[in-house]
This record gives structure tokens, C-alpha cells and sequence, in this order.
């Protein structure tokens, strides 16, 4: 098995920081060295979304971020290629997250086959759930990676006992039902859903939706063991570039 994810949770003191990118956003030469300066500012993780036409849990910044992309002619083999030269020079684990349409049209097997071989360690499908697609989880566990499960506070407590044992590395969980993108705030019910979702699991839970500043990561910390960071780093680069991006992440670290 790929154990990076596991290592970069070995410190349980620490609240790691997983970024999210939009891979050829603005192109694939930008998402690469913002992957790497990511990396070299404190990023433990790093999310990196093949974009997809519809991306339907993911708010106006990040939405427009693939219909670009997609626009400049992105393709998951791109991508997939992409994190194949970046596997070679940062050391933290690189996740993909895609929408099911990607991984069905390539076959489920083949994409998780040639996502392991240019170097991806885990895996996040929000619109696939594990317990209805297992081959997923069984292709994954096949060639060494991890599957992780989406998660929400709107979720009944029977259905997150049906999702829980399908997860491997860690579990993502939203801090709100709805899409991403930053807000000024964790909503209370967010913060009580962690306390419960953590009473129904020992494996390490990823925050995200919403997080748009250092102290709202400070107020993860004790509750959660990654904090997810994906709208609000799009709109830093956005506006102010990778340095506004490297910034950040240093002040949340």
C-alpha cells in the first residue's frame, strides 16, 4: 500500500493543511509550479481536480476554474501526466478528485491503474458513493491507493454507519451541506457535526467547504486532523497570484 497519506498523519498534534487546485488552470505549467510552491510553503496534501464539465458540489470560483480548463483543452491524461512530473519533485501525497464520469468513460480499473502509476495516493469521487460503486474501493485497494468518502452534516446517522467502513486513509467531510466556496464563518452545526462524526471513527477527518482565513482554520484545530482549503486558494491566486497563495498557507501553518 501507498503509505505517504499515512505519513503525512503520523504528527496527530498537528492540523495538516490540504490545498485544492484545478489541474490547467490557468494552464498546466501555472498548476505546477503552484503545486510545487504549495508544497514548499507548508502544504501537507494536495487536492487536484481533473476538471469535468459539471462539477455539481462545487461553487462559482471553483466551477469556473474547469469550465477554463476544460476550455484550454485539458484532458485527464493531461493530468494524470501532470502529476506524474509532479510526483518527482514534492515529497506530500497527491489526491485526485474528479466527478464519476471521468473514471467510467476511462474504466474504473484503468483509471485508478494509471492514476497509481504517475503517482497519486488517494482518491476523492463526491458524486460516487463507495458502498454502491465497491469496485472502486476494490481496484483502489488492488493497486495500493486509498479511496476517500465524501461526507455532510446533512447525512442521517444509519447512512454515515453504511459510508464509514468503505473509507481508507481518512474520511472528507463538508462543514455544510451545499457547495464549496468561502464564506466568513464555520456554521455551528459544522463544528457539532465533527464531534460526532469523530465518536463514530478512528481514522483521521478532512474539513473543507468554506475555509477562508487562518482563524477559521485555528478554530479546526483539536476537532479535525486536515483542514481543506480550496475556493479561497483559487481566489487568492486569482487576485493576488501564487505569492498571495504562498502567504496564506504559511500564516495558517
Amino acid at each position: 500500500m501507498d503509505n505517504r497519506i499515512e505519513m503525512a498523519l503520523v504528527d496527530h498534534d498537528s492540523l495538516k493543511i490540504m490545498t485544492h487546485v484545478v489541474a490547467g488552470y490557468p494552464n498546466m505549467e501555472t498548476t505546477e509550479k503552484l503545486i510545487r510552491v504549495m508544497a514548499d510553503s507548508g502544504a501537507d496534501f494536495v487536492e487536484v481536480q481533473i476538471p469535468f464539465s459539471d462539477p455539481l458540489a462545487d461553487g462559482p470560483v471553483i466551477a469556473e476554474a474547469n469550465q477554463k480548463a476544460l476550455k484550454a483543452g485539458t484532458t485527464p491524461v493531461q493530468c494524470l501526466r501532470s502529476i506524474e512530473r509532479l510526483a518527482r519533485k514534492i515529497q506530500i501525497p497527491i489526491l485526485v478528485m474528479t466527478y464519476a464520469n471521468i473514471p467510467f468513460k476511462m474504466g474504473i480499473e484503468k483509471f485508478i491503474r494509471v492514476s497509481r502509476e504517475s503517482g497519486v495516493s488517494g482518491f476523492i469521487f463526491p458524486d460516487m458513493p463507495l458502498d454502491i460503486c465497491p469496485q472502486c474501493l476494490e481496484f483502489t485497494e488492488q493497486y495500493g491507493g486509498y479511496c476517500i468518502p465524501v461526507v455532510s452534516p446533512g447525512m442521517k446517522p444509519e447512512r454515515l454507519q453504511q459510508v464509514i467502513p468503505f473509507a481508507r486513509g481518512f474520511i472528507y467531510t463538508t462543514l455544510r451541506v451545499g457547495i464549496t466556496g468561502a464564506r466568513q464563518s464555520i456554521d455551528e452545526k459544522g463544528l457539532d457535526f465533527l464531534g460526532k462524526l469523530k465518536s463514530m471513527t478512528n481514522l483521521p477527518v478532512a474539513a473543507g467547504f468554506g475555509i477562508s482565513s487562518a482563524e477559521m482554520v485555528g478554530q479546526l484545530k483539536g476537532r479535525v486532523d486536515v483542514a481543506v482549503i480550496g475556493s479561497h486558494i483559487l481566489k487568492l491566486f486569482n487576485e493576488g497570484g501564487i505569492q498571495a497563495v504562498s502567504g496564506f498557507i504559511r500564516e495558517c501553518k
